[in-house]
């Protein structure tokens, strides 16, 4: 069975993120290399990965064409700030588009995933329980603060799910729905015997 994977701000090809993000890789082609071995270890051909902005930075359609066909899966953008535009650097993917909401089975219950390459502090049916998955900040100050509104609207009663999955926040890799909640700590690991 397919699967469905989230992950933002790969940054392929783009030399000033290595120090932006002080990413444990030595230069660009260290760091394409280990997030494609990272990706395809992840990721079969018939799964579906949605990479939320800023797959690229700085680089040619040629070159983005070359990363595309390395990876694994069938991959949708939301585009982002960084990626490039144009109608052949568009047919590397399945879909490219601003924003996009799905519905994904988390341990065989629906759970709607409304995508964004930046954060949103109020969206249509974030009060219905309606997941977001964004990225742009990175692991940055900024992204801190994001995610100290985040706690304090969920302190007030107003509950927001929303989480910032920059490849710097998850190891660089893919990873489900299901495997970002539990790293929030919204559901409990499936391995942890109650």
């Amino acid at each position: 069975m397919a699967k469905v994977y989230f992950i933002a701000d790969l940054h392929f090809g783009h030399k000033d993120v290595l120090a932006f993000d002080k990413r444990p890789f030595r230069d660009v082609e260290e760091m394409e290399s280990e997030m494609i071995n990272r990706w395809n270890a992840r990721v079969s051909e018939r799964d579906h990965v949605f990479v939320i902005g800023d797959m690229f930075g700085g680089v040619n359609t040629a070159h983005a064409g070359e990363i595309i066909h390395a990876l694994n899966g069938r991959i949708h953008l939301i585009r982002g700030n960084h990626d490039p535009k144009g109608e052949v650097f568009e047919s590397l993917f399945e879909e490219v588009v601003g924003s996009k909401q799905i519905q994904v089975r988390v341990r065989g219950e629906k759970q709607r995933v409304v995508m964004r390459h930046r954060f949103l502090p109020v969206f249509k049916g974030s009060d219905e329980g309606i997941v977001q998955l964004y990225g742009h900040t990175h692991d940055s100050v900024v992204a801190h603060i994001e995610d100290k509104y985040i706690e304090f609207m969920n302190w007030l009663g107003f509950p927001l799910q929303a989480f910032n999955v920059g490849a710097s926040r998850m190891n660089y890799e893919p990873k489900t729905l299901e495997e970002i909640l539990e790293e929030a700590g919204v559901i409990r690991p499936h391995n942890i015997i109650p």
